[in-house]
């Protein structure tokens, strides 16, 4: 296949992939929402040089995502999932064809279009490249700055190290100083190994990078001064080393990275053999890709604070080696039959997935072997998703037997490329039909989208609606803009204040009664329940008295206007 016809057919791909039900999913989690106030603001402010939140307070990242999430915002006002998520797709898509130019051109064609291949489908990467957060911009800026320099290593010339002070400064923009950091720890350890840097530039590109961002730093310190002070030390320094301090969260051992990373690799974690190094001597490609990725995981396993999307600008460099993997012959025939013996468990793991959706294809419930061992949040998630699939069953039935055909057919391929090629399209296959049949009605059940459409209802236009601050970002998100802090003397009586089901249980109306339900939505958060619309009281909120028992919150009958 021609190179043009390669990068197409992976500009597409990837574009339907992590595209697929972006408009029809609508935010269930905290961080999606989140990232869409700040947008929001952006646009109602016209205040683009430093994002904020709605309150004023400094949004916790760098104003890259946020700049290409407003400018799709412009364009698509009626589809906000899909303009948030929009960034992230072309950015993924983006990270990827430079990928499998790398390989392509360093490594030969016979490694361009696997190593395209698995970053594309790779578990993690495909769930940051749907998402409206703003980790992927990290990762494709960073990904640019790999590429640079795998050219400058195997061509010379500058062009590879322009590329790659572009992606270090557009990654700065993105995430932070860490975007200077996992370079120069990636030059460091070649250096080691080899003793020579030089075609890498490595001070000209970090400097030049931090010139170029340093000047929004520097505008944005004279408009905010301590303030972003404050939000830079929190979420680079002390997220580093003192987490809780700084209540940034997601504290871990340093072991923690690695499960989640080969559970992010998935589906190709069995083929991470082919990831080492063959050549020998080894080149210095192959040298930077490895030191990419190995200076990287301790970089983050060092870290106190630690999540599995940190590891996200490492998969490039892996998914470059495993390229080169597949296209070279193993001189090490144990790291072969290892491979090998990883790829076996392609086939039963393909005959059982092609099981299951036989039987939700044939009006079964394989989910409730496990549902007794879910927690009642994910039950829900998981009866919707056996109620939705049985609303597609001849497609379930399709996808069945193609999935069992393409395992028993890919079981007998000798070759890498061909079992790259099938793993591939299955991964697409069943990522792209999940987020258009099934994943939609999962989020609906979790999600508070539906809950205001009820509200729009019971609510008349224009007229306040209250709620305790501060708000979830998904309930903010999508609530109407006439949504306001609860006063502490109270608000006009029959007016709509929404509350959880936890803080409803705790207060009452200045006479000690409960407060009526008019509406209540079917999402509900660990530890916090369901959201309500209540019918305000005309004075304040007291609390319920001590050792109260818990009450049953149900909607009023009747009149459902607050």
């Amino acid at each position: 296949m021609s190179a043009a016809r390669e990068a197409l057919l992976l500009a597409v791909g990837c574009l339907v992939l992590y595209l697929a039900g972006a408009g029809d999913i609508p935010f269930y989690t905290r961080g999606e929402p989140r990232e869409g106030l700040v947008v929001r603001e952006m646009l109602a402010s016209g205040e683009w040089l430093v994002p904020a939140r709605p309150e004023g307070e400094l949004a916790r990242k760098p104003p890259l995502y946020y700049w290409a999430a407003a400018s799709a915002a412009r364009v698509l006002p009626a589809r906000p999932e899909l303009a948030l998520r929009l960034p992230s797709a072309v950015l993924g898509t983006v990270g990827v064809l430079l990928t499998w130019a790398t390989a392509r051109s360093v490594w030969g064609a016979a490694a361009g279009l696997p190593a395209g291949l698995v970053l594309a489908t790779t578990f993690e990467w495909t769930r940051a490249a749907s998402s409206a957060r703003v980790d992927m911009a990290l990762a494709a800026a960073l990904s640019a700055t790999l590429a640079g320099w795998t050219f400058a290593l195997a061509r010379g010339g500058r062009g590879g190290t322009a590329l790659a002070a572009l992606g270090v400064a557009l990654g700065t923009l993105a995430k932070g100083p860490v975007a200077l950091v996992l370079p120069a720890l990636a030059a460091i350890g070649l250096l080691l190994a080899r003793r020579d840097v030089r075609p890498l530039r490595v001070a000209p590109v970090l400097g030049t990078a931090a010139l170029v961002a340093g000047a929004w730093y520097a505008l944005a310190f004279a408009r905010e001064g301590s303030a972003l002070l404050g939000v830079v030390a929190r979420e680079n320094w002390l997220r580093f080393i003192d987490p809780e301090g700084a209540a940034t969260g997601h504290a871990h051992g340093v072991g923690y990275l690695v499960p989640l990373g080969l559970v992010g690799w998935l589906p190709w974690t069995p083929l991470l053999p082919l990831a080492y190094p063959r050549e020998r001597p080894r080149s210095a490609t192959a040298v930077l890709a490895a030191s990419w990725v190995v200076t990287g995981v301790a970089f983050f396993s060092l870290a106190a604070a630690k999540r599995s999307v940190y590891l996200l600008p490492l998969y490039p460099a892996v998914a470059l080696l495993i390229g080169a993997g597949v296209a070279a012959p193993a001189p090490d025939a144990r790291l072969e039959r290892l491979a090998r013996r990883g790829a076996a468990l392609y086939l039963p793991a393909a005959l059982l997935l092609s099981a299951l959706a036989g039987a939700l294809a044939l009006g079964g419930d394989p989910v409730a072997l496990v549902r007794p061992w879910l927690r009642p949040d994910d039950a829900a998630g998981a009866a919707a998703l056996v109620a939705a699939a049985r609303g597609a069953p001849r497609w379930l039935a399709f996808l069945a037997g193609v999935t069992a055909v393409a395992a028993l057919a890919g079981a007998r391929a000798g070759a890498w490329r061909r079992r790259v090629l099938t793993v591939a399209a299955l991964f697409a296959l069943w990522t792209v039909s999940f987020n258009v049949l099934l994943h939609p009605t999962v989020a609906r059940e979790r999600s508070l989208q539906g809950f205001f459409g009820d509200v729009a209802r019971l609510v008349p236009p224009g007229a306040p609606l209250y709620a305790l601050y501060p708000p979830d970002p998904g309930l903010r998100f999508y609530a109407p803009p006439t949504l306001r802090e609860w006063p502490a003397n109270g608000a006009a009586a029959g007016a709509g204040l929404l509350l959880w089901e936890d803080e409803w249980q705790r207060r009452r109306d200045a006479s000690g009664r409960t407060l009526t339900v008019v509406a209540l939505s079917a999402a509900r958060q660990a530890e916090r329940g369901r959201l309500a619309l209540v019918v305000a009281p005309g004075g304040p909120l007291v609390r319920a008295p001590d050792g109260a028992p818990p009450l049953s919150l149900d909607v009023r009958r009747g009149s459902r206007s607050p």
